[in-house]
């Protein structure tokens, strides 16, 4: 039996029956396990995840769209770092993920460097607050730029720019005191940009470096799509989730993204399971979009490209970062919805299921973005509690513990009645 096939088989076997939070649980340990690499760009990781989907829709019972495949293509460009890396600061040998992250921009340097720190002191003592790179600098040159602790936010910015332009001549490297968040970027400069924690930095003369990246022109990604038909056919109620992330910065460290948002791929497979054996009024469509850590990418093709009337849809309901709602939820759009949203509190304080639901105003922050610039009434839903792991090495399985998980379901669901 091929490894992918015994692998579902015993997914299949383990899911079978499972309550509403034991069953997110599981769905959320798989798909941050290695065996996904993050989800992301490396390895395909996105792919096998797309594929893990699409078999427990089937699993569930939920349909492809009439006419359509699980799976909807696109291509989209991407920088990635499959190979080994490496920053050793003088002798020292730095964790990735915990004391730097190389900037998702970076292109390739490899050999050690002399070191060049501009501080608040020398850049303005001795460079007069102008850095002219070529001229200071020579082909094993590394600048440093370590201004932690600085109160001048204008400086600030103009020393990440500064950072952000020496990376057209030499590597650079920015210490900053902030949480290191890791990202993904379409494009690619000439050499990298590293990030290190201000606990890990400490003043040298030279940095070794191995950083490799690989630019994609054009790589493929997919969202599936399943849904389950309710006896209105022809009028929907969508519900959303991005199940990529970030992938790996190497071979050695990958971001499980469990609250962002395998958390939030396990409410929907979660709710597909409530749909099958409940017949909605509304056909109800899961949309699981891939590329939303590159740009909204995936659901801003699904708009452009829609299986379906989007007039037709009653609303769309985006769950992303659902890992722990120990105080309630917050709902982006809640000021443009105003009488759905005074429905949804409601419900909530009917029911008691959660502390809060919280207002907010529309963002383009995920993927409720694109419908409602294409005039679909749209919620983003998100939690809010003691789950603070987003875009780190942190953000695991075992630091998300689903807490009120089953309410905030709850609440969706007699939402949905409601519509």
């Amino acid at each position: 039996m091929p490894k992918y096939l015994l692998f579902s088989l015993v997914l299949f076997l383990s899911l079978g029956g499972l309550a509403q939070v034991e069953y997110a649980r599981k769905i959320m340990d798989t798909l941050c396990s290695p065996h996904f690499d993050g989800r992301g760009y490396v390895n395909s990781g996105d792919i096998r995840a797309a594929d893990f989907i699409v078999d427990e829709l089937k699993r569930i019972g939920a349909e492809p769209m009439s006419g359509k495949e699980y799976t909807q293509e696109y291509t989209f460009s991407v920088n990635t770092f499959p190979h080994p890396i490496e920053v050793i600061l003088g002798k020292d040998t730095l964790l990735p993920g915990a004391d730097y992250l190389v900037h998702p921009i970076s292109g390739t340097a490899q050999g050690e460097f002399d070191l060049i720190e501009i501080n608040k002191q020398n850049f303005f003592d001795t460079y007069g607050g102008k850095i002219d790179f070529r001229s200071l600098g020579t082909s094993q040159t590394v600048f440093a730029f370590n201004f932690t602790g600085i109160e001048d936010k204008e400086l600030e910015k103009q020393i990440i720019s500064l950072s952000y332009e020496c990376t057209h001549y030499f590597p650079s490297v920015y210490v900053t005191s902030d949480k290191l968040t890791y990202s993904v970027s379409r494009k690619q400069t000439n050499y990298p940009l590293i990030f290190i924690d201000s606990a890990a930095y400490h003043s040298v003369d030279q940095i070794k470096l191995k950083v490799n990246n690989i630019y994609i022109p054009d790589y493929t990604a997919k969202n599936v799509i399943g849904c389950i038909p309710g006896k209105k056919k022809k009028k929907y109620v969508v519900f959303s989730a991005h199940y990529d992330h970030l992938g790996r910065m190497g071979e050695d460290t990958y971001f499980p993204g469990a609250n962002d948002n395998a958390s939030g791929v396990a409410m929907l497979l979660s709710l597909a399971k409530h749909y099958k054996t409940h017949p909605p009024k509304y056909t109800v469509v899961f949309c699981f979009f891939s590329g939303e850590e590159a740009g909204l990418l995936g659901s801003k093709y699904f708009v452009e490209h829609p299986y379906f009337k989007l007039k037709k849809t009653k609303f769309v309901l985006n769950i992303d970062i659902m890992g722990g709602a120990t105080d309630g939820i917050t709902v982006v759009n809640a000021t443009r919805h105003e009488k759905a949203f005074a429905q949804l509190q409601a419900l909530n304080e009917s029911w008691r299921f959660l502390p809060q639901v919280k207002s907010r105003g529309a963002s383009a922050n995920s993927d409720h973005h694109f419908f409602s610039e294409a005039g679909v009434p749209a919620f983003f839903i998100y939690s809010m509690g003691n789950v603070k792991n987003y875009h780190d090495i942190y953000d695991t399985a075992e630091n998300t513990p689903l807490i009120n998980f089953d309410q905030v379901q709850e609440l969706l669901e007699k939402f949905v009645l409601s519509l």
